[in-house]
């Protein structure tokens, strides 16, 4: 009984301890850093026309009722602006970094799949990460920023039957959420997540190592189960049998929760968090490829 009652005061004590910045930092790593999208990097061979890199930014409208504020919100789209109408196009939900930087490789082989420059390619930097106006404060916040790229794909000429969703990691709590409620502009009927937590409680307790829920100090009470359990359209599932992240059994609740009218799951024995790595990018490639072919 003691030893309990001091478990539960120091317990008590670290979580007042934690404000809502220092829980939204452990939360989310986003940072400033100068953008850097260079054609071609020496470790790959995925490379991109340089005249087909846009670099602009996007406004992510207010939501008063949930004290979520304008925001300006930096993005990246790879491909012919003028073909946006015609092309298939990828949105990427990047993971939990600084900033689009680090999911540069996987956009650039997603611009090749099937050829060069086959697949436009949109990625945005959600509020508090890379030089998006800060701060992201959770679910409403995040939602605004997914619906601010949708919306700049629509109005480039962008229609449903063309639009994929490839969300990673931190990028599956927008992307779950809104496959299950088709609120926004376009409409996901093709959705992968990759190393995807159950429950954005789950993520929250692996960032800061307290079982305590996601709402405590934040706004992010994503579940993903709850979205996919209201998706209908086909999945895509990637995750490592090695992730020390986000553990495979959480997400295969997700999985199972899905009874939309196809799914498949790349479950890999000896990979981790970076799934596309540990996989070897070709293997990766030619799933994602052959998914986005499935009718």
């Amino acid at each position: 009984m003691r030893s309990s009652l001091l478990l539960l005061i120091a317990a008590g004590l670290t979580l007042g301890a934690l404000s809502s910045c220092d829980v939204d930092a452990a939360l989310l790593r986003g940072a400033p850093e100068a953008y850097n999208f260079p054609p071609s990097v020496p470790t790959d061979s995925f490379a991109v026309d340089a005249d087909k890199i846009h670099l602009f930014q996007l406004t992510s409208q207010a939501v008063p009722e949930h004290d979520v504020v304008e925001a300006k919100i930096w993005a990246v789209y790879v491909g012919d602006l003028a073909r946006i109408n015609q092309d298939t196009v990828i949105l990427y939900l990047h993971g939990n970094a600084n900033s689009m930087n680090g999911f540069w490789g996987a956009l650039r082989q997603l611009a090749n799949l099937g050829g060069k420059h086959h697949y436009g390619v949109l990625c945005y930097d959600y509020r508090g990460f890379g030089n998006s106006d800060a701060p992201s404060t959770g679910l409403y916040s995040m939602e605004s920023d997914l619906y601010a790229a949708e919306q700049w794909l629509v109005d480039h000429g962008l229609t449903d039957d063309r639009f994929f969703v490839f969300a990673n990691s931190l990028g599956t709590l927008p992307a779950s959420r809104e496959a299950g409620l088709q609120t926004g502009p376009l409409t996901i009927s093709k959705l992968t997540l990759e190393s995807p937590q159950s429950h954005s409680d789950l993520f929250f307790q692996d960032a800061v190592g307290l079982s305590v829920p996601s709402t405590f100090a934040t706004d992010y009470s994503f579940n993903l189960v709850d979205g996919m359990a209201a998706y209908e359209g086909e999945l895509q599932w990637f995750h490592g049998l090695n992730d020390d992240v986000a553990l495979v059994e959480n997400a295969r609740l997700v999985y199972e929760a899905h009874q939309g009218r196809y799914k498949e799951a790349f479950v890999i024995a000896e990979v981790g968090h970076g799934f596309r790595w540990d996989w070897g990018f070709e293997n990766w490639g030619n799933a994602v490829l052959n998914f986005m072919r499935h009718e």
